[in-house]
């Protein structure tokens, strides 16, 4: 009964005082955010003092967080009821495979900091499992810091084109009405000449049945010739409707061609205004969690730079010791960042183009020389691709096909074949 009951509570969710001490800076810097370190902060039961800046505010829920008292307990609480979804899900899988299933699932949707509670908090998730997961956010806070302000930059930009799609929107939506309102004025001129036209038409066939009548007046010269001339004016002016009401029907045509076109533009425009909307709110929530990201790592700093076990095997963090990685393709201008990423990481770097203008007799000589080869599919030929594969498989040596060539692919392809 007594290994029952201690068997039950190893399966209940971790305890934050009970969470490794490394991991207490990532967990409150991903999981709190300011505002609400702010609103804890005003709470009696964590004893903050008054003009405590976000840092300290950091530093202190830290502190209280490895302790099992009322404090460390009332944090565990907030945390848990925040998250209980998260953990509720999380309890559903047992195993590092199931978890990382799970964890993938969140990082697609933006939900970082329950699936890092959520995963944190569990009791069967390994310490190997865990570790690499939190270089993962240690890398991707990295990575933010060197994105932060080109984003920042392309929020501008497409706030500044949003702002232009408008203006000629409004310009087309203006240009759009006055037309609408000189066709309405046409249409009624139509109209107009129309009824003028259906008048003279009845007029003439009131006329017709007093034609027999006027045959005897008519014989007179005088009345003979008056009559062919109100007949010839008559035509003229049948003739000078009907012309006006056929150039009138075209341009009632191009009118409304053009209405139609015009209305189509409006479309358009007004899809990509919505599709300029949505994207400029990814990028703010984007630049949001950038920012975020950002403080933590200021937080924290590099304890990298203080570790005595830095490029040895006790490396607790993920490191290559001294291994040469080939990197084959990619885009040019990002080489340097890729040697400065591969170096940090402990390593050696070399690289080549896939056959642009490296020699293509190159690539063998140099794969021999690797340790570890790692490739880019939407920046290599097939034809490089192929070698790389073929030379891997036969030296036995690890090959890591990226999804692009941009850094935090190459971050993730580090970690895989990182001691």
């Amino acid at each position: 009964m007594n290994r029952l009951s201690s068997n039950r509570r190893l399966l209940q969710p971790k305890k934050i005082w009970e969470i490794e001490g490394c991991y207490k800076c990532a967990l409150i810097g991903t999981c709190l955010t300011r505002v609400e370190l702010r609103k804890l902060a005003r709470e009696r039961i964590y004893a903050v003092e008054p003009g405590r800046d976000d840092y300290q505010l950091h530093a202190h829920f830290i502190n209280l967080s490895g302790q099992a008292d009322a404090s460390g307990k009332a944090l565990h609480r907030f945390l848990e009821k925040k998250y209980r979804p998260a953990v509720r899900k999380y309890r559903s899988v047992s195993t590092d495979l199931e978890i990382q299933a799970l964890w993938n699932e969140d990082l697609a949707e933006g939900r970082v900091d329950s699936a890092w509670w959520a995963v944190m908090t569990h009791p069967l998730a390994s310490p190997e499992f865990v570790g690499r997961l939190y270089a993962y956010i240690h890398m991707l806070s990295h990575e933010s810091t060197s994105n932060y302000y080109k984003d920042r930059t392309l929020i501008r930009n497409l706030l500044a084109k949003t702002a232009m799609l408008e203006e000629v929107l409004g310009s087309e939506r203006q240009y759009f009405r006055q037309k609408k309102r000189q066709l309405s004025l046409e249409i009624s001129a139509l109209k107009k000449e129309a009824s003028k036209q259906d008048v003279m038409l009845r007029e003439q066939g009131d006329l017709s049945p007093k034609i027999p009548q006027q045959d005897e007046r008519m014989r007179h010269p005088d009345m003979l010739h008056q009559q062919q001339l109100v007949i010839v004016d008559l035509r003229q002016d049948n003739n000078a409707l009907s012309s006006r009401v056929a150039r009138l029907a075209e341009d009632l045509d191009a009118t409304e061609k053009r209405l139609a076109a015009a209305l189509v533009r409006i479309r358009d425009l007004e899809e990509l205004r919505q599709r300029l909307e949505l994207h400029g709110a990814e990028q703010k929530k984007e630049l949001a969690t950038l920012e975020e990201l950002l403080l933590q790592q200021g937080a924290r700093g590099n304890p990298c730079l203080t570790c005595s076990d830095q490029n040895t095997g006790d490396c607790p963090g993920p490191n290559l010791c001294g291994k040469t990685v080939l990197y084959v393709g990619g885009l040019h201008k990002l080489v340097p960042h890729y040697r400065q990423l591969v170096e940090q990481h402990g390593g050696r770097f070399i690289h080549h183009d896939g056959g642009k203008e490296a020699a293509r007799n190159l690539l063998p000589k140099m794969l021999i020389t690797a340790d570890a080869v790692l490739c880019p599919v939407d920046c290599v030929s097939h034809d490089a691709c192929n070698c790389v594969k073929k030379m891997c498989k036969r030296y036995q040596k690890p090959f890591v096909l990226m999804r692009s060539a941009g850094l935090s692919p190459l971050a993730k392809g580090l970690c895989n074949i990182a001691q």
